[in-house]
């Protein structure tokens, strides 16, 4: 039976914390959000959405557990857009979930699509990464008038024949995934972003980010509701996404994969490229799979020239 709290104490000092270690991170990358609580009705869960920026809007879909703020980087090259930044339901400071009490595809075009009914947004671009370029994907199949066009970023989780690295495959395997999920958040804060090494990063780009990022990592693994959204969301593995299902999304379709992304090759990149019927897929040479880490200027122009076509 699950015990771990799902919702959040404004007051609890690791929610303090985690917002703080944000707002520097945000401050860092001149980046400044309004919050905006949006409910789940059928699950009375409340999300968290960041708007940053004015214009065009641009739709972020993080991947993980569903936090913003390792994307900051990315979100600093996007002048000039409205950025409509979605926390999903167990990252970023919005609520918890236990993802095993949902139908995975469902909750994920739902959710989308109602932060997108909340802002009044009809039809958007999209950018996503990794598990939420997946739920993206299912958006673009389900809603596929709601998609204006489609970038994902990483490997797109659960997509032919992708995969995670073992260390994340072993925390989906109860009842020893607590003791692998430790092995995710270490005792010391400078080490934060060490996990990221499993993901194809580099200690070279791992040691240029900004502190900030790495207090992020630490400070919101901390939180209550962070080990049953996770270890759910790796539980409720999303269903994978075929050839046959990738032949159907029809929105134009950007993909950005790092050479280096321990998720998926260059090879199995190039195949989703080439099962998408209108697809541009770029590499990003030595990057891992958060490939704006190591070139968020790169991955910034090649999105905002992609995004100009439309």
């Amino acid at each position: 039976m699950r015990t771990e709290p799902l919702t959040l104490n404004d007051n609890d000092p690791k929610v303090i914390a985690a917002r703080g270690a944000e707002n520097n991170l945000f401050d860092f990358y001149s980046l400044q959000a309004k919050d905006h609580y949006i409910l789940l009705t059928e699950q009375s869960i409340e999300i968290r959405v960041s708007e940053i920026g004015s214009g065009e809007p641009l739709v972020i879909v993080p991947g993980n557990t569903g936090d913003v703020f390792p994307l900051s980087s990315l979100l600093a090259e996007f002048k000039g857009r409205r950025i409509i930044a979605i926390n999903r339901p167990g990252g970023g400071l919005s609520e918890g979930i236990d993802h095993t009490t949902v139908n995975i595809r469902e909750f994920a075009v739902k959710t989308i699509e109602t932060v997108l009914d909340a802002f009044k947004l009809e039809t958007v671009d999209v950018v996503a990464h990794s598990m939420g370029a997946h739920w993206s994907l299912w958006l673009a199949l389900d809603r596929p008038q709601r998609v204006r066009s489609l970038t994902l970023l990483g490997n797109p989780g659960n997509v032919m024949q992708g995969k995670p690295p073992l260390l994340l495959r072993l925390i989906s395997k109860p009842p020893l995934n607590k003791l692998f999920f430790k092995l995710l958040i270490p005792s010391d804060k400078s080490k934060a972003l060490n996990s990221l090494k499993t993901m194809g990063h580099s200690s070279a780009t791992l040691a240029n980010q900004p502190k900030a990022l790495g207090d992020c990592y630490y400070y919101f693994r901390l939180l209550p509701h962070y080990l049953i959204s996770f270890m759910s969301l790796m539980e409720n593995v999303a269903p994978k996404i075929d050839e046959q299902q990738l032949s159907k999304v029809q929105q134009p379709t950007l993909f950005l994969l790092g050479t280096k992304d321990t998720f998926a090759s260059v090879g199995t990149g190039n195949q989703i490229a080439a099962a998408i019927s209108n697809c541009e897929f770029h590499t990003i040479d030595g990057a891992g799979h958060l490939p704006w880490l190591e070139s968020p200027e790169e991955c910034g122009g090649i999105i905002n020239a992609f995004l100009a076509k439309k």
